[in-house]
């Protein structure tokens, strides 16, 4: 059986460089900006798109920004930045795409055969080729967003050492939530992806465990409970997710001697509002085993 483990989230935006700052202010150490490429059927070449990227890579997962760069050339992610500024995208990692295709595929419609994706990336003193093998969901299949499993070919340079070094303290993208009005279909097409049954937890989200990382979905009176005063987001979309530091006091002195407010939770953890955050409500919470599991592939 197939173990997909949570990879990163990637959070879409109109301005780049605004929204760069905005996670910079928040103690997130980011790659330099790279140019997003897909494949043209047109020319059958891979082409530049209109979009670039950055990203924050932690010892376990990572997250990553898009954002218009060059306007005329293609842009696959348009349809998503009209809809909302913010995560659409949710990776799982796994170690062979086409192993792991033929196993979800058996249980779930909404994938495309894997495809490689591959780009140049910034790598020390100049640049290399980053090599993926991605297997996309249909858009008209998941509204939630767009899922890949992902079997990264290249990972030492996502997973860049002098990058993991982060301001706030940051180690791991622990978990993803997902907000919908109609929770049961979310968590039907979540758990048809994983192969993997929820279990309820107290506040009453349920909670998807994958090897490493987990998603969480949350009715309107989860969101409620566990984000109290928070906006609703869109529904169905990804609402919040988790970050894991090395020291949580430290990381909340760090954001807030930046300028932005944290409110701290109940359960000892602190958020900062989506609003900071380029659409994505984030939670930080202190390591639970320092430095257990956590080293870069």
């Amino acid at each position: 059986m197939t173990d997909l483990s949570l990879d990163h989230v990637g959070a879409i935006v109109r301005n780049l460089d605004a929204g760069a700052e905005r996670w910079r202010r928040l103690g997130f150490r980011l790659s330099a900006r790279s140019q997003q490429m897909g494949f043209d059927r047109t020319t059958g070449r891979t082409e530049p798109w209109a979009t670039s990227n950055h990203c924050a890579a932690f010892h376990r997962g990572y997250l990553e920004l898009i954002g218009i760069t060059q306007p005329g050339l293609p842009n696959p992610w348009q349809h998503f930045i009209d809809r909302f500024e913010g995560v659409h995208i949710t990776a799982l990692r796994c170690s062979d795409a086409d192993a792991a295709f033929a196993e979800i595929a058996a249980r779930c419609d909404g994938l495309q055969p894997p495809v490689d994706r591959r780009r140049q990336a910034p790598f020390r003193d100049g640049t290399r080729e980053m090599r993926f093998r991605n297997i996309f969901s249909r858009d008209d299949a998941f509204p939630e967003g767009r899922f890949i499993v992902i079997e990264h070919q290249t990972p030492e340079l996502i997973w860049q050492e002098q990058l993991m070094g982060h301001p706030n303290g940051a180690v791991a993208l622990e978990d993803v939530q997902f907000f919908a009005h109609d929770s049961t279909a979310t968590v039907r097409r979540i758990s048809d992806l994983t192969g993997v049954e929820p279990r309820a937890v107290p506040d009453g989200a349920l909670r998807f465990q994958l090897a490493t990382g987990a998603i969480e979905v949350l009715s309107p009176p989860a969101f409620a409970e566990r984000f109290d005063g928070a906006p609703a987001p869109a529904s169905p979309s990804v609402a919040a997710c988790t970050i894991a530091v090395r020291r949580l006091d430290a990381a909340r002195r760090m954001i807030e001697t930046a300028g932005v407010a944290t409110e701290v939770r109940t359960d000892g953890a602190f958020s900062v509002a989506a609003r900071d955050a380029n659409g994505v409500l984030l939670v930080f919470r202190e390591q639970a085993q320092p430095d257990a599991g956590l080293r870069a592939p």
